[in-house]
């Protein structure tokens, strides 16, 4: 008997093998044994997703040539194959699964890692009845809960319906690529616009919400308004007091005539405090982190883009430090909460707050709610604490996010913030002036975790008593009303969340639980990568702008709202959920997709026919200069075709039916522009390239672009290629490829 745990990522796997007594390191396994298994026992590993959908080509030869009399592209059955670089890692997964009785599934627990691990099994032909199939579940990388997962493994086809949730996601977005891309694209060039246009089920919408901000904003014209305020002064000091009941006037004419009207005039005047009442009010901590709560905190505290965010807090949970991250809930259940007080000290001591209260240790609704917990909980620290030392080898951003995240968790153990808000109403004959002042009591959590109030912090009132006569100065004070602010990384996570619905409170969040949002917490991050990869949006001082290239699609796309409507894209990440939920099938959803896009194929042309983009096509130039500007490399070496472009984080070719790719950074070393042209142009690099580190330290190599489009090292000292060699993928592919 034998079982095979598929785990994936090297990383992942290296965790779990750490966690049995006994373990060996092979090519591309652990062999492993422990009082929990009886027989042979494996552990194996992917990168990501092993497993990709064939290009249109591969289909049908006219397919890999664009052209609107090939549309629209509907394969019969959907296929796969294994890029030419994880092929030897595949090679050894299948041999491995083919032969295990039992198979668990150790992915990442959500349905990017149901994706992974079935389309592994199913490509490595390893979907038998005849093999069990068992669910590690877990919420931490640390070794007793990994041990304690193993000891309750869940049945794998439990979760089987998350992997044709995740294939029907897969391949609707192929189809409406494959099939809008060219469609766009071929039809803005009949109108003079050069160069390819990228559709996406998630992308183009959320795009479009950027667009329509940005033009709300360009429209925006500010009007003049005027409010009463007065200064109202007393024996004991002089505050501010604002109309009552609050209104703005368009002119300061009508606020003259109002006030007269109520026996006042502007300047000063006698006055009397007509009320005082005090109130003692409460604020609740801060809800705990789920991931795009997280993202939205970090851009806000350290204008973080969210792909960082989400990179840092995965390697977090990596180190043990974190629970798993890619969370929509900021709930926890009554184990992690147990768990939590126990640990409760020793989160104080390494924060430094020893001598802070937090006498609340009762689990509170508000955090600890398991029928709100659906798949994984609330991001909070682990039992693992990192030592002064560990802590300080963290990135900057590393650090912060821990912090925020114990902070915020230790914050809900002690009591409420407490404060006295008292209200002054003074009179000038019938004008009424409100005032409001707040004064601490009790500092409660704020004593944990500071908050900025996005507001205007409060005033301090001095000593008054009701029937007190004071001396108030009317002013009319102009204003302007303002447009609405851009988009940051942090915002528009949130209004990706809310389908467009921009809600930064979480109550008021909490209000719309029931709306889907677009896209998933895992996914969306990368979908803003993506916009910026393909030069849609752009982030200048923290604030997203849509480009000139972005402009022209959003224009192009504006007459089909399925295209553009955040609220469709919400209802089919619903629609993708039902299946997860088995109350809904594939079968309908692409069938709705394929209806969706034979619509395109029928009315887009005579939308983009009539479309004014004159603007746009005199504008070509600039997308072109704009799209150089990230450099073009040289030629794919793949399909020949299209022309590798360098984005931030990776090349990649401009033929969407190409999947090429090359990754800028390779060994720890980040290559140059230079390097990269050489390699496609050369097949390797002219000279020496100094400062890349292996598992021996820093050495220096000649790159070479091997025959299956890898990155390879070669020593010219040594007359012959060296055993190390570099992968053509980035430093850690096992956190690439996921969310495509």
């Amino acid at each position: 008997m034998k079982t095979v745990i598929l785990a994936e990522k090297p990383s992942q796997a290296k965790a779990y093998a750490e966690t049995f007594q006994h373990r060996k390191r092979h090519e591309g396994y652990y062999e492993i044994s422990d009082p929990l298994f009886t027989g042979e026992v494996t552990i194996t590993y992917g990168f990501g997703h092993l497993v990709d959908m064939v290009p249109p080509g591969v289909y049908d030869e006219r397919w890999g040539k664009w052209s609107l009399e090939n549309l629209p592209i509907f394969p019969e059955t959907f296929r796969y194959e294994v890029p030419a670089e994880k092929r030897a890692q595949f090679s050894i997964v299948k041999r491995e699964l083919q032969s295990a009785n039992t198979i668990i599934i150790a992915t990442d627990g959500d349905r990017e890692g149901e994706a992974i691990a079935w389309s592994i099994i199913k490509q490595a032909k390893a979907f038998s009845k005849n093999k069990n199939y068992q669910r590690l579940w877990i919420n931490s990388l640390e070794k007793e809960a990994i041990y304690q997962g193993f000891k309750n493994l869940r049945p794998g086809e439990s979760y089987f319906p998350k992997y044709k949730e995740a294939q029907a996601r897969q391949n609707a977005d192929w189809l409406i690529g494959m099939n809008g891309s060219p469609l766009y694209s071929l039809l803005l060039q009949k109108k003079g616009i050069d160069g390819s246009f990228s559709l996406g089920r998630v992308q183009t919408p959320t795009l479009y919400m950027i667009y329509r901000l940005q033009e709300e904003i360009r429209n925006f014209k500010k009007e003049p308004y005027f409010d009463g305020e007065g200064l109202i002064i007393s024996e004991k000091g002089q505050f501010t007091g604002k109309l009552d009941p609050k209104r703005s006037f368009k002119t300061a004419e009508e606020l003259t005539t109002e006030i007269e009207k109520l026996g006042a005039h502007l300047g000063k005047q006698e006055g009397r405090i007509l009320e005082v009442s005090k109130k003692e009010k409460q604020l609740r901590s801060p809800r705990l982190f789920s991931l795009s709560g997280l993202q939205s905190k970090m851009n806000q505290l350290m204008k973080a883009s969210a792909k960082a965010t989400l990179d840092a807090v995965q390697g977090l949970y990596e180190s043990k430090f974190l629970s798993y991250p890619r969370t929509d809930t900021t709930y926890i259940t009554e184990n992690e909460h147990q768990y939590l007080v126990k640990n409760l000290q020793k989160y104080k001591n390494f924060l430094g707050i020893d001598t802070v209260e937090t006498p609340e240790t009762y689990a509170k609704k508000r955090y600890v709610d398991a029928s709100k917990v659906q798949e994984h909980h609330a991001i909070i620290p682990t039992k693992t604490i990192p030592t002064k030392e560990r802590f300080a080898k963290l990135s900057r951003l590393q650090q912060a996010i821990y912090l925020q995240v114990v902070r915020t968790t230790i914050a809900m153990f002690a009591s409420n913030y407490v404060y006295e808000e008292t209200t002054v109403l003074t009179g000038v004959e019938q004008l009424r002036l409100k005032s409001i002042g707040k004064i601490p009591v009790k500092q409660g959590w704020q004593a944990i975790l500071v908050t900025k109030n996005k507001k205007k912090e409060s005033q301090e009132l001095p000593e008054i008593n009701a029937n007190e006569p004071v001396e108030v100065d009317l002013k009319c004070v102009a204003k302007e009303t303002q447009p609405p602010k851009p988009y940051n990384e942090g915002t528009l996570i949130t209004a990706m969340k809310t389908a467009g619905k921009t809600l930064d409170d979480d109550e008021a969040q909490e209000i719309l639980k029931e709306v889907e949002g677009i896209g998933t917490e895992a996914t969306r991050a990368n979908i803003i990568e993506n916009l910026k990869q393909k030069h849609y949006i752009e982030v200048k001082k923290n604030e997203i702008a849509v480009t000139p290239k972005g402009i022209t699609l959003c224009k192009a796309v504006a007459g089909e709202p399925l295209l553009t409507s955040a609220e469709m894209t919400a209802r089919w990440e619903g629609y993708l959920k039902k299946i997860g939920n088995q109350e809904g099938t594939p079968e309908v959803f692409l069938e709705n997709i394929k209806k969706f896009i034979r619509h395109l194929l029928d009315s887009v042309p005579e939308q983009i026919a009539k479309a004014d983009l004159s603007a746009e096509i005199s504008g070509t130039r600039q997308i072109k200069a704009m799209e150089k500007k990230n450099d073009q490399l040289g030629q794919c070496p793949k399909c020949k075709k299209g022309i590798v472009m360098l984005y931030p984080k990776v090349a990649t070719c401009t033929n969407p039916a190409c999947d090429f790719k090359l990754w800028p950074t390779v060994a720890k070393k980040k290559l140059t522009k230079t390097n990269l042209r050489e390699l496609l142009s050369k097949g390797k690099t002219s000279k020496v390239v100094k400062g890349f580190t292996g598992k021996k330290g820093k050495f220096d190599a000649v790159l070479v672009l091997k025959e299956d489009l890898t990155i390879g090292f070669y020593f010219p000292w040594m007359d012959k290629p060296a055993a190390e060699k570099a992968e053509n993928k980035p430093e850690t592919p096992e956190n690439e490829n996921r969310e495509k």
